[in-house]
């Protein structure tokens, strides 16, 4: 037995000194890592100092010191997340470590999380009522809050406990300025560069200046800095934006030149000059500088993807594609060359494959505001408002003057009928690009849909004046000027787009109905069949020239064997078949053409342009049963037929018992084929109106009335949308312009009783 004491006591011994052999090896281990890292920070090399510090906290998770050297390190290399879980873990093992609690307390304001921030800093002053920074950072809390006089009180204690401290005066600053105590903010911003003259401080006091509109004493500011600064490129680089902001494009050029002088292998400084040039519309001289970035960057995939955007946006989409696809190839996963590749999918109406990157790049960079607004054009292509609308509503969250997703919720505003709204926010966007004229187009058409039609004439005039040839701006100030009556400024608007661009289809409608009322039937035909000519293959030439000759000139005959001239050349569209079938209809053949076709298809059980012929005329004929049949057999041939989808969804959303879930599915899959058709926006604006979606509904009745204005359903369609919305006055207003016209459509009597009714 006391050999085995004598045993057992010796292992008990080793174990004992194995043990605090570990501990004192562990506790080294983390101190040499501990130390290397902050010899790497002394070094200004966040990244090694980083991955040393984790070794220590990994052989010690309660390493405070070594949690909060972390956090400051992942500040410093913009990984705020991360930073923020290290300081908040430093402070919880720390309590005194009165840096890390402020910053946790910093990082929650930045990070808008106000409540959280002030009950931290609050917290703090519990424990140290000293703590000038705690009171800085209430005082920034309280200014966000829009509390200004509480804010002033904090940053007064801060300043009164450190005096010293410039950064103090920078936010003591811009509470004066909240309380429009203009003179204190200017002194305790010059108070700031006193103490602490950093080129930080001098571009808050610029910053205030420009905010007064003191534009010389900010040029004077910036170059005192650049004074004292010669040989820095930041300090040439804020004076070219300045001047840029300006206007005075040609001091801001030679001072990004200077700035490029002094530091000339910098691929950032390329980049900077090559977008300058793209903003001035000097387009050789920023590709030659977007190639310059490439060629000194360190990575240069990411500017060649810049380039390649460069490329997309100025119209060279061959070029575009050119450079993202060997990126591509390499990475497929790169941001910026998918955002491109997005963007040229969408241009070729692929919207499901641009929408599978989008949606990775939204998860993947979730603060990149433009991959938001790119989801709002696909989802607006494929006739999904609602998505497209919150997905630029996100957009303008991370990127509040984009003007692009900007234009886009104006849009969005326009189509609700929401045109006080849409009026406001394109005036925002003309705030910030003038040259916007899709924004400014929303602006002009806001204006009338307001009664302003003065208005609308004179914008649509000076913007003439900026962009003669602009044909969508031609069109909106002809549309305005016969608003306002004037059909000899009107007509002139017309014939002018129509020289510029012969196959812009609502120029040529307008014409020829301006002649068709001076009674000018001769005239109408022979100008359609001049542009027809120039314009082969323009649909709606067809359509239209067809419709005159059928209703005007008793021409039949000619008119069908022009539809099916159209049916080749879009076998598509619905338009063409519904066109066909009613002229068979109004020629007394519909018998002789329902054999046609149903022996056609009896011969050729695979001809799915049959059965839609077929699907057409039975639903003219009143056998919805029959058409239904056609169009699911037409469907189950061509599953993707978008005449058959449209004509099917509407159908359906027309029976009694409707599958409006299946309508809305066959509806969206023509929306996407057709995104610009007046018809399949009615059917999906109906759709929507049946399900109790009265916004989603009028988004599509606006579009399809502003493609085919003259058409009375279309308007009494939209009208019921008002209705159910409760814009009576604008239903009213819709159900006039329905029934001014002579020619009477398929509800005109339910169109005057709707009329009556909310008249009363």
């Amino acid at each position: 037995m006391n050999q085995f004491s004598r045993l057992f006591s010796c292992l008990c011994v080793c174990f004992f000194l194995f043990t605090m052999i570990g501990c004192a090896s562990d506790a080294e281990k983390k101190a040499r890592h501990y130390q290397k890292g902050m010899e790497y920070v002394a070094a200004n090399n966040d990244k090694a100092a980083i991955v040393e510090f984790r070794n220590a906290v990994q052989i010690d998770s309660k390493y405070a010191a070594a949690r909060y050297q972390l956090g400051l390190a992942y500040l410093k290399t913009n990984q705020g997340s991360e930073a923020f879980k290290e300081l908040e873990r430093a402070a919880s093992l720390d309590p005194t470590n009165m840096d890390a609690l402020i910053k946790v307390a910093e990082l929650n304001f930045l990070g808008k999380n106000l409540k959280e921030g002030r009950a931290r800093v609050t917290a703090i002053l519990d424990v140290n009522k000293d703590f000038p920074d705690a009171y800085a950072l209430l005082a920034q809390i309280e200014l966000a809050e829009g509390h200004g006089v509480e804010a002033e009180k904090a940053i007064v204690q801060a300043i009164k406990l450190k005096p010293e401290v410039g950064r103090y005066y920078i936010i003591h600053g811009r509470i004066l300025s909240a309380l429009n105590q203009i003179s204190g903010a200017e002194t305790a911003l010059k108070k700031a560069i006193e103490l602490d003259p950093v080129p930080n401080n001098f571009k808050a006091l610029v910053a205030f200046y420009m905010g007064q509109k003191k534009e010389k004493e900010a040029e004077q500011i910036l170059l005192e800095l650049q004074a004292k600064n010669p040989e820095a490129p930041e300090s040439y680089i804020d004076l070219g934006m300045f001047y840029m902001k300006k206007g005075d494009v040609a001091a801001a050029e030679k001072n990004i030149l200077i700035a490029l002088e002094k530091k000339p292998d910098s691929a950032e400084l390329y980049l900077m000059l090559a977008n300058f040039y793209y903003k001035t519309r000097n387009f050789e001289k920023a590709e030659k500088a977007y190639r310059d970035a490439i060629g000194k960057s360190a990575k240069p995939d990411d500017n060649k993807a810049i380039l390649a955007n460069f490329y997309y946006e100025t119209g060279k989409y061959d070029l575009a594609a050119q450079e993202v696809t060997p990126i591509l190839t390499n990475n497929a996963q790169h941001p910026m060359a998918s955002l491109v590749q997005a963007k040229l999918l969408i241009r070729d109406q692929k919207n499901n494959e641009a929408l599978v990157i989008l949606d990775r790049l939204v998860r993947d960079v979730p603060r990149w505001g433009e991959a938001s607004y790119l989801k709002g054009v696909v989802h607006l292509n494929k006739g999904e408002t609602e998505l497209s609308y919150n997905a630029v509503d996100q957009a303008l969250k991370l990127a509040p003057y984009d003007p692009d997703a900007r234009t886009l919720m104006a849009h969005h505003l326009f189509l609700k009928r929401d045109f006080e709204a849409a009026r406001k926010e394109a005036i925002m966007v003309l705030q910030v690009a003038p040259s916007n004229f899709r924004a400014a187009i929303i602006l002009g058409k806001s204006f009338m849909a307001l009664g302003k039609t003065d208005d609308a004439v004179r914008l649509f005039t000076e913007m003439e004046g900026q962009a003669p040839d602009n044909v969508e701006i031609l069109y909106n100030k002809a549309v305005a000027c016969l608003a306002q009556k004037d059909m000899q400024k009107a007509a002139a608007a017309f014939e002018k787009i129509l020289t510029i661009k012969s196959d812009f289809t609502p120029a040529l409608v307008a014409m020829s109905g301006i002649l068709i009322q001076d009674k000018k039937v001769d005239q109408a035909i022979a100008l359609v069949r001049k542009h027809l000519q120039e314009s082969p293959k323009n649909l709606d030439y067809y359509l239209l020239l067809a419709g005159i000759l059928e209703k005007y000139d008793s021409s039949p005959d000619e008119a069908l064997k022009l539809l099916r001239q159209a049916q080749e050349i879009s076998p598509d569209s619905p338009r063409v078949y519904s066109a066909i079938s009613v002229l068979l209809v109004r020629m007394g053949k519909n018998e002789e053409a329902l054999k046609e076709y149903k022996l056609l298809v009896e011969k050729n059980p695979s001809d799915v342009r049959g059965y839609m012929a077929l699907g057409t005329l039975l639903d003219q004929s009143g056998d919805a049963v029959g058409a239904k049949a056609a169009y699911e057999k037409a469907l189950t041939l061509r599953p993707k037929f978008a005449a058959a989808a449209n004509n099917l969804a509407w159908l359906i959303a027309k029976s009694p018992e409707p599958d409006l879930g299946e309508a809305l599915r066959l509806s969206l899959m023509a929306k996407e084929a057709f995104p610009e058709d007046p018809f399949i926006a009615d059917t999906l604006g109906w759709i929507h109106y049946k399900r109790g979606s009265h916004k989603l509904a009028l988004t599509q009745f606006v579009m399809a009335t502003e493609k085919s204005p003259e058409l009375g359903t279309l308007r009494y369609h939209l009208a019921l949308a008002l209705v159910a919305d409760g814009q009576k006055d604008q239903a009213k207003n819709e159900l006039n312009k329905a029934l001014a016209s002579k020619e009477k459509f398929p509800e005109h009597a339910e169109a005057e009783k709707l009329l009556k009714e909310i008249t009363l």
